[in-house]
């Protein structure tokens, strides 16, 4: 019986051990730009044949989260081939990051909507291992960025390490002339938004423009370019 017991122990402990770290970057509950209220949908979904397991970090923007990072929570049970859906997990008034640990199998998707707009799904995008982060002395792109009376384009920018990081952007225009440059120094889970990001760039109007993100810490980043007349985000995963 003791044997048992031990066995059944260890299985949890490595179970536990196994458990993989995702981030998805973007997430927000609160007020926004032209009347816009951001909402962010969750689905856990178990893949494997064996009950898996999950726990999920909000990671405010805006502020150091090393304590947040290095947590490690208890995991939640899932029940083989469930999809569990939570709307409860970014705090009203809130922007930034969801941390999640999950079992093997274990998947994740989220939807960033705009609740009182008249766009459709939204922007979805899946959780992220941190081994996808944009790595020291490589290039993110993001391509295809307007500002328009029509549209408006926000960058959100994550340093998922525990390190202390900056960050340089370069926003070039259709035909390669530089519009602006910019520095950002992030100190470890740190999230950063910068909406309508084209403006403070000194861009008034502009179609097809590009920003080029490189960073001396690991760091995702993306851009969201927003439809005033539907509210309705797109999301802009980084070229590399």
């Amino acid at each position: 019986m003791r044997r048992a017991l031990l066995v059944v122990v260890a299985l949890l402990a490595c179970g536990l051990a196994a458990a993989e770290e995702y981030f998805v970057p973007m997430v927000g509950q609160k007020q926004g730009q032209d009347g816009a209220w951001w909402n962010t949908e969750v689905w856990i979904c178990n893949t494997a044949i064996t009950t898996g397991g999950y726990a999920v970090i909000f990671l405010p923007g805006g502020q150091p989260n090393l304590d947040a990072l290095k947590a490690e929570p208890v995991l939640e049970d899932l029940p083989p081939g469930a999809t569990l859906y939570r709307n409860d997990l970014v705090p009203e008034g809130s922007v930034g990051v969801l941390r999640i640990l999950a079992s093997p199998g274990v998947v994740v998707f989220t939807r960033v909507f705009n609740a009182a707009g008249r766009g459709s799904f939204g922007q979805g995008i899946p959780a992220l291992p941190k081994t996808a982060a944009t790595k020291p002395g490589d290039m993110a792109q993001l391509i295809g960025l307007r500002r328009t009376p029509q549209f408006r384009t926000n960058i959100a920018l994550f340093n998922p390490s525990t390190e202390h990081g900056t960050l340089l952007m370069r926003v070039y225009l259709q035909r390669g002339e530089l519009a602006g440059e910019e520095s950002y120094r992030l100190a470890p889970g740190w999230y950063i938004q910068l909406d309508d990001v084209l403006h403070a760039f000194g861009v008034a109007r502009g179609e097809h423009l590009r920003a080029e993100v490189s960073g001396t810490v690991p760091f995702f980043a993306f851009a969201s370019v927003i439809d005033a007349r539907s509210g309705a985000p797109t999301l802009v995963p980084a070229a590399h």
